[in-house]
C-alpha cells in the first residue's frame, strides 16, 4: 500500500503566490463538475458523512452548494475555494482540493515575521520588524484582541485540519497577511495594522502594533533577527543523511520526506499510478535535470536503504548506543519504503511487535485506477469482486520468522532491489542501538506519521511536538480530476486505527514534548529538539 504524499491542506490553503485568475467556468460546468465531485467523493472516501453530520446532512450541504452557484459562473479558484470549504468539516489532511483557492491566495507584501509552534502554543522565532525588537520566545496570546484559542477555531472551520496542531499551521500563515488574517477577522482594516498581544517567558503580558509596509527581504536569513540553528550535528540540505557527535556516542539521521528512490520503484513495481509523472515532478520540483531513461532518472535519486545501511554499519564499527531519528517537516510519501531499514535494525523483533493498529481501503474505481487495475482483473483474484467492497487489515497472526518470510517473498516477486540484502540477514538485525529517539512537529505527516508511530511502538522516545496527523485519520490520498474545469484534488480512500479503542484520540503527543518553556530555555532555536534530545540523553531521562 501507498501512503500518498500528503502535504497539509493549510499549506496548499495558504501558499499566496500570485497566479494569472483562469476565464470564469459557466454555471452548467460548475454544476457538472460539482455532481463528479460529490459522486467521487462518495465513491471513495471511506467515511465522507459522520463529520458532516451523517448522510442526509451530507446531502443537504452538497445540494445548498450547487443552489449556490452564481448563474454567471465562477473562476477556477472560486470554486475551487467552494469545494474546499465543503471539504473543512471531514478534519481530513489527505482528502483536498489542488490549486489556489480564491480567499486563501495573497500576493501582497507579507509582514516580516515567523512563528514556532511549540505543543503549547506560538512562539516569535524571527523577524524583520523593530517594533518586535526582544521578543523572540514569546508566545502569541492573541491578535487585535481575539484569542489565539479563538482564531483557531475559525480557522477550523474553512480548512481542513486533523487537530490543533494542523490549525497552528495554518494560522501561521494566515497571521503575516492581511488578506488571510481578514478572513478570520472580518473587521480588520490592512491599513490600521495588527496588534499582537504577546507573552513574555516571565509570564509578563505586552502589545505590539505592526503595520504591512513590504520594505523588508523575502528571505528570514535576511532578516534583523533571523531564525537560529545550533544543532551539535553538521546540518545539510539533502533529503537523508547522517552525522555523529565527536564521542561517536550519538548519531543523528535526518529523513526529510518518504520518497526516496524505494518509493519510486515501488510505484514501478507494484504499478500505481504514473511513474513518469512521478519522476516528472521530482525533477522539476528540484530544479535538476531528468535523464531520458527512467531506470537512469532513478538511480540518481537518493536511495533512503543504502544509506540507512550505511549509518547502521558505521554504528556498529564505532559502538554507537543512541541513534536520533529527524523525521521534523517530515509530509509523507510512501510508507514501506522505510520498512526495510526498519526490519535492519531491529531483524524479527519489527515483525514480531505488539500492534493494535488497524486498517482500511475502499475498492473505488479511482482506487482501481491508481493502481491500474480493472474490475475483470480483480475477479481473476476474487470471483466476487464489487466495486464497494471495504478491505480491513491489522496485526497479522504468526510468528515473526513467517511474517518476514511472506513479506520477503512478496519483495522478492515483485523484484524490489533490497531483498538480498535483507535475506542475509536471516532474521537478525544488522544493528540496534540501545536508544532510539524520533523528533517530531507539526509537519510530520502521514507516511511520517505512520514511520514515527511505529518507532515508537519498537520503542523508541518522541521528541518534540504533536504531528498535525490525527493517530485515527482517514489515509492514502488518491487523484481525481473533475472533467469540465480540469480542476484535481485528493480523496482519501483507506483510513488508518492506530488507538481503535479509543476514536476520540486526535494527536499523538511525544513522550518529552519542546514547550514554550523547552524552546526559550535553548533561546528559540530551531534545532531546539535536537538539543533538548541529547541533553534527555546525559541526564539519562531517556
Amino acid at each position: 500500500m501507498v501512503a500518498a504524499c500528503a502535504t497539509l491542506l493549510l499549506v496548499a490553503a495558504g501558499s499566496v503566490a500570485a497566479q494569472e485568475k483562469p476565464a470564469k467556468l459557466t454555471r452548467g460546468e460548475l454544476v457538472s463538475d460539482a455532481k463528479v465531485f460529490f459522486g467521487d467523493l462518495e465513491a471513495t472516501h471511506p467515511d465522507p458523512y459522520t463529520n458532516l453530520g451523517g448522510k442526509v446532512e451530507f446531502k443537504k450541504k452538497a445540494e445548498q452548494l450547487i443552489r449556490d452557484l452564481p448563474a454567471d459562473g465562477l473562476s477556477s479558484a472560486e470554486f475551487t475555494d467552494r469545494l474546499s470549504t465543503f471539504l473543512a468539516p471531514l478534519k481530513d489532511g489527505h482528502t483536498r482540493m489542488r490549486g489556489a483557492r480564491d480567499r486563501w491566495q495573497d500576493a501582497a507584501p507579507k509582514l516580516a515575521i515567523q512563528f514556532q509552534i511549540a505543543s503549547d502554543g506560538l512562539l516569535i522565532s524571527s523577524f524583520d520588524l523593530p517594533e518586535l525588537n526582544g521578543t523572540r520566545g514569546y508566545k502569541l496570546l492573541a491578535v487585535n484582541g481575539h484569542s489565539v484559542s479563538d482564531l483557531m477555531s475559525r480557522m477550523a472551520v474553512e480548512v481542513a485540519t486533523e487537530n490543533d496542531y494542523g490549525t497552528y499551521v495554518g494560522l501561521t500563515i494566515a497571521l503575516r497577511s492581511s488578506k488571510l488574517l481578514k478572513n478570520l477577522l472580518p473587521d480588520m482594516d490592512r491599513a490600521g495594522g495588527v496588534t499582537y498581544e504577546l507573552q513574555a517567558p516571565d509570564g509578563s503580558a505586552i502589545t505590539r502594533k505592526l503595520i504591512w509596509d513590504g520594505e523588508h527581504p523575502a528571505e528570514p536569513d535576511k532578516w534583523a533577527v533571523k531564525p537560529e540553528r545550533r544543532s551539535p550535528f553538521e546540518h545539510s540540505d539533502e533529503e537523508f543523511y547522517y552525522r555523529f557527535l565527536p564521542s561517536g556516542e550519538s548519531a543523528y539521521f535526518r529523513i526529510a520526506n518518504m520518497m526516496p528512490r524505494e518509493g519510486y520503484e515501488i510505484i514501478q513495481k507494484y504499478h500505481v499510478g504514473n511513474l513518469k509523472e512521478f519522476l516528472d515532478q521530482y525533477y522539476s520540483s528540484r530544479k535538476k535535470q531528468q535523464p531520458s531513461d527512467p531506470e537512469e532518472a532513478m538511480r540518481r535519486i537518493p536511495s533512503l536503504f543504502e544509506i540507512a545501511t550505511n549509518l547502521l554499519h558505521e554504528m556498529k564499527k564505532k559502538n554507537t548506543t543512541n541513534l536520533i531519528i529527524d523525521l521534523r517537516g517530515n509530509g509523507g510519501g510512501s510508507t514501506p519504503t522505510i520498512a526495510p531499514f526498519f526490519y535492519e535494525m531491529y531483524g524479527d523483533a519489527y515483525f514480531g511487535r505488539h500492534s493494535d493498529a488497524e486498517f482500511l481501503q475502499v475498492k473505488s474505481p479511482l482506487y482501481l485506477a491508481k493502481y491500474n487495475t480493472s474490475v475483470e482483473q480483480q475477479r481473476k483474484k476474487d470471483p466476487n469482486f464489487e466495486l464497494g467492497e471495504y478491505e480491513f487489515t491489522g496485526n497479522e497472526p504468526g510468528a515473526p520468522q513467517e511474517k518476514r518470510n511472506k513479506k520477503l517473498a512478496e519483495w522478492k516477486e515483485k523484484g524490489m532491489s533490497f531483498v538480498p540484502a535483507l535475506e542475509a540477514l536471516d532474521g537478525k538485525p544488522l544493528y540496534t542501538p540501545k536508544k532510539v529517539i524520533v523528533l517530531c512537529d507539526s509537519g510530520t505527516f502521514s507516511a511520517a506519521f505512520q514511520a514515527t508511530f511505529i518507532l515508537h511502538e519498537m520503542g523508541a522516545k518522541l521528541v518534540g511536538v504533536p504531528p498535525a496527523q490525527s493517530p485515527n485519520a482517514f489515509m492514502e490520498a488518491t487523484e481525481f480530476v473533475l472533467p469540465a474545469s480540469g480542476i484535481k484534488g485528493y480523496i482519501s480512500n483507506g483510513m488508518q486505527l492506530y488507538v481503535p479503542n479509543d476514536p476520540r484520540v486526535n494527536s499523538l503527543h511525544p513522550d518529552f514534548e519542546t514547550t514554550f518553556a523547552t524552546f526559550n530555555k535553548y533561546r528559540t532555536d530551531e534545532d531546539t529538539p535536537v538539543r533538548f534530545a541529547l541533553d534527555l540523553l546525559a541526564a539519562g531521562l531517556i
